[in-house]
């Protein structure tokens, strides 16, 4: 299992395409990823280092905080690949294949507002428009089949003209199941994302204590 830096937004976020699916949290590119994330936070190097991307990347976490800041971790997987979007931040990363865009548009029929819609006027607006919903529902700011409840994902373009944001998107071409295949790779940096606290160190020399039989 290999992984391949693609370019993402922002010189903070470091963003990984692995070229299989397994077990993302334990490729060492990520590890390496976590570590250099977390010593940008404010993380001390050595053994406290090593407990921060320990936490990072245990099962079902996706956030953890360090030194007043935090670290995020998100991994999307399409075509044959994770991508997987490190930063010293809470992150989302959300990949979507080009040729996907008239499912998309047919999920689009209920997940995105009527505004939302109009403004997808090419498959690459769809797929663009899709990662953009999925970033803000890994986010936690939106519900994926109630577009009237959250925020727009529309955003001015020439002329006052509503355009589906294409900021923090980039395109990687991939080989997948005998052909070339196109993929929109969106990462986003979650604003208002509850940061767990860390749990204090254990008092060791109280565990020692408490093993002495009595």
């Amino acid at each position: 299992m290999s992984a391949a830096v693609v370019h993402a937004p922002g010189a903070d976020v470091q963003l990984l395409s692995l070229t299989a699916t397994a077990d993302w949290r334990a490729h060492p590119d990520v590890r390496a990823a976590v570590a250099a994330a977390a010593l940008a936070a404010g993380a001390e190097p050595g053994p406290a280092l090593d407990e921060v991307v320990a936490a990072v990347l245990s099962p079902a976490r996706y956030v953890h905080a360090v030194a007043g800041a935090c670290v995020g971790v998100s991994a999307s997987h399409e075509a044959g690949r994770t991508y997987v979007a490190v930063a010293p931040a809470a992150v989302v990363v959300d990949a979507c294949a080009m040729d996907r865009w008239a499912q998309v548009t047919t999920a689009g029929s209920r997940a995105f507002t009527a505004a939302e819609r109009a403004a997808v006027r090419t498959p690459w607006d769809a797929v663009r428009a899709w990662t953009a919903l999925e970033c803000a529902v890994k986010a936690g700011g939106a519900d994926l089949l109630r577009p009237d409840d959250r925020a727009p994902l529309l955003v001015p373009g020439a002329h006052g003209v509503p355009v589906v944001p294409g900021e923090g998107v980039g395109l990687h071409l991939v080989h997948h199941a005998g052909r070339l295949r196109a993929v929109c790779v969106r990462v986003a940096v979650a604003v208002g994302v509850r940061v767990p606290a860390p749990r204090p160190a254990p008092d060791r020399a109280a565990l020692a204590l408490a093993a002495v039989p009595a």
